[in-house]
């Protein structure tokens, strides 16, 4: 059975669907719109429960799939290929929130004991911690390095100028700025 362009605008109007996905729906059924509609209606409800009448999905939905992420993705710490600690995001938050200092010092000394850290994303993908703080590391150590070769030649120029204005100045203020008001 073909199905005519007019059947295919129908069920557009009616579903907000695409082209390609009103020519499927209304071939799988043989041209039944009703059919069509209901199927389309079916395979949208999950995602139509989330999102409010303006189409954008709903805080509380975006809340709840937050969450839903949190507990799929992990934080781990490993030592020496060991896994010592494989928790849910979720509770590395919470025990963030309870516990921050002592969480917060914890880390630091895993971390000079040499630990690695890792956030494992749902899909497998890993993020090493470990790489992206030594990066931030040698960034800054690179900057302290220009810095301080920054202030020795400022430094120098300084002792450089002053010593060139005590040689051509042979007056005696030293320094100071007087102002005499007789």
């Amino acid at each position: 059975m073909t199905i005519s362009m007019e059947q295919i605008d129908e069920l557009r109007k009616r579903t907000n669907c695409s082209y390609e996905e009103a020519k499927i729906l209304l071939e799988k059924h043989n041209g039944d719109l009703l059919e069509a509609i209901v199927e389309f209606e079916r395979k949208n409800r999950s995602s139509s429960n989330n999102k409010s009448h303006n189409g954008t999905v709903s805080l509380g939905a975006r809340i709840k799939q937050l969450i839903n992420k949190g507990f799929k993705t992990r934080f781990i710490v490993e030592k020496s290929g060991e896994t010592i600690i494989n928790i849910s995001v979720n509770l590395l938050i919470l025990a963030a929130i309870i516990l921050h200092w002592f969480l917060l010092i914890a880390l630091v000394i895993s971390f000079i004991f040499g630990c690695r850290f890792k956030i494992r994303k749902e899909k497998g993908e890993s993020i090493d911690l470990n790489k992206i703080i030594n990066g931030f590391g040698s960034k800054v150590r690179e900057a302290t390095v220009e810095s301080r070769e920054h202030n020795k030649q400022n430094d120098t120029r300084k002792y450089e100028n002053k010593s060139n204005d005590e040689n051509n100045d042979n007056s005696d203020n030293d320094g100071y700025n007087e102002i005499t008001v007789e």
